[in-house]
Formats: C-alpha cells, sequence, structure tokens
C-alpha cells in the first residue's frame, strides 16, 4: 500500500510539473507590455513608448497616460504635451527585444508607425 501511495504521489508531482510547463507561456502572454520599452518611428518623428507597471504610460515626448491589457487587447490612453488626448486599441503582439513590426494603431490620425522592442 505504501509503495502504491508513492508511486501515485509520484505520477501527481509529474503531471503538475508539465502542466506547470505547459502555462508558462500563457503567463508571460498575461503581463502584456509591462515593463517593457518600445521605440516608435512615425512621420512626425522617433520617441520611446515605457509601459509601466500599474497601468501608467509614459513617453519621450513627454506624454503620459494609461494602458489596459486584457490578455489579447492593449488599449492606451495617451496625454500629449500639446494636443487633444486620444485612445487606441490593438490586438497584442508579443515581440522579444529587436524585434520590429508596423502598426496603424500606434498613431492618432492611424497613419504608420514602425515599432521596436528596445526592453
Amino acid at each position: 500500500m505504501k509503495h502504491l501511495i508513492g508511486f501515485a504521489l509520484a505520477v501527481l508531482l509529474t503531471l503538475a510539473a508539465f502542466a506547470g510547463t505547459a502555462t508558462a507561456p500563457a503567463s508571460a502572454q498575461a503581463l502584456g507590455p509591462e515593463g517593457r520599452v518600445y521605440a516608435v518611428e512615425t512621420r512626425d518623428g522617433r520617441y520611446n513608448a515605457q509601459f509601466r507597471r500599474g497601468g501608467r504610460y509614459e513617453d519621450s515626448r513627454g506624454a503620459t497616460g494609461f494602458w489596459q491589457f486584457d490578455g489579447r487587447t492593449l488599449c492606451v490612453i495617451v496625454r500629449p504635451p500639446r494636443g487633444m488626448e486620444y485612445e487606441t486599441c490593438m490586438p497584442w503582439r508579443d515581440v522579444s527585444v529587436g524585434d520590429r513590426f508596423e502598426s496603424r494603431a500606434w498613431t492618432p490620425d492611424g497613419s504608420p508607425a514602425r515599432i521596436t522592442r528596445v526592453e
């Protein structure tokens, strides 16, 4: 009986370990942009966007704001130092440092922007 209980416990621990490994990418995905920095290039110039803990947004142009992430969609409210506040939502793209992509969701007027993750 002791051997059967020991075997069952070993099987349960092994399954738990595999389950933890299988969910690791999902938990990384759940963090979204938190703690990350992106270089953003638009027709108006270049700036770095920082997604701070607690949903705070800041960028090198002096803009501030807030961000929310639901696991699939990132929404950002941006308050530029000059101009009108705007909100944009986009499907989340989880990229590695150095990876680059293009998007029209990072500008208030929908013009193209080139995004590179730097941190």
